[in-house]
């Protein structure tokens, strides 16, 4: 199966068709290519021949943004190149290997997913867990002396959860601290709404043009902004209500409106539950 990518700037290309896991990128730098997220080993393999139709330059890096497996599958793809994440990044696959990842799990994990969806049995072909090679605290930094790309970690959407900046050509990968024109996944473990509030305030102080998100079309600073509107709309009036001792039932119930309905329920209520477990802790 071949994959598109769609000219983003000269130097950015992206594929957000969203039809194999999460939107995935490739800078093209002076003397290399660096890769942005990889899907799952069957779309990583058409991602990198993607590549490699479209340049010539040694894919140098691979940046992960977070932990999710629609972003971090098809590393091993990429084994001949850097995989760069948070440090809270590897620790987080380190455990997952001795858990949902451990091999006789991942195995009923695959067969689950293929059952359920014959048709997308290939995206899991000989998946194997690859955990990044080079970590990085506050930030990582490539450059070649004509253009840097910068990795930040901010929170939000998970702990170790990443941006990626290309500020010569005013292009940011949000990973999935932005699903554009759609309601989030909120409900990790270690999703932060403050964090989150705190990375789209991040995004929106940053000189750009096109935002990348996790899933979803190319966006830009709009988008940002009607979905930091909500989240702000949610804190204070949880909080309001987690003072008059309402129980997460409650809060699940209450009447919100966010900005694009959300079709899946459970996807909607787990976002609360979490969100009220956060505030609640810190209140």
């Amino acid at each position: 199966m071949g994959m598109n990518l769609e000219k983003v700037t000269d130097r950015v290309y992206a594929n957000t068709e969203g039809q194999s896991g999460g939107n995935i990128g490739v800078i093209l730098m002076k003397d290399r290519a660096i890769a942005v997220d990889s899907q799952y080993p069957g779309s990583a393999r058409a991602f990198r021949e993607a590549i490699e139709k479209l340049t010539d330059k040694k894919i140098s890096h691979l940046l992960l943004t977070h932990y999710h497996g629609d972003h971090v599958f098809g590393a091993q793809v990429f084994e001949d190149s850097e995989i760069v994440g948070h440090r809270l990044l590897k620790t987080k696959m380190e455990a997952m290997l001795k858990t949902d990842w451990a091999p006789a799990n991942l195995e009923k994990m695959v067969q689950s997913l293929t059952s359920r969806s014959p048709e997308r049995a290939w995206l899991y072909d000989g998946l194997k867990i690859v955990l990044p090679t080079t970590t990085f605290d506050d930030r990582f930094t490539s450059s070649d002396g004509e253009m840097s790309v910068q990795m930040v970690r901010t929170g939000g959407h998970t702990a170790e959860s990443s941006i990626v900046y290309v500020p010569e050509e005013r292009v940011l990968f949000a990973g999935d601290i932005l699903f554009a024109k759609t309601f989030p996944y909120a409900s990790d473990e270690s999703a932060d709404p403050d964090r989150w509030i705190g990375a789209f305030e991040r995004i929106l102080d940053t000189d750009l043009d096109v935002i990348i998100p996790g899933h979803g079309p190319l966006s830009d600073k709009t988008e940002v902004e009607k979905q930091l509107n909500f989240f702000k709309v949610v804190r204070d009036e949880m909080k309001r209500l987690i003072d008059q001792g309402a129980a997460p039932e409650e809060v699940v119930k209450y009447g919100w409106y966010p900005p694009y309905p959300a079709t899946d329920r459970n996807r909607w209520e787990g976002a609360l539950r979490q969100w009220y477990k956060v505030w609640k802790a810190r209140m």
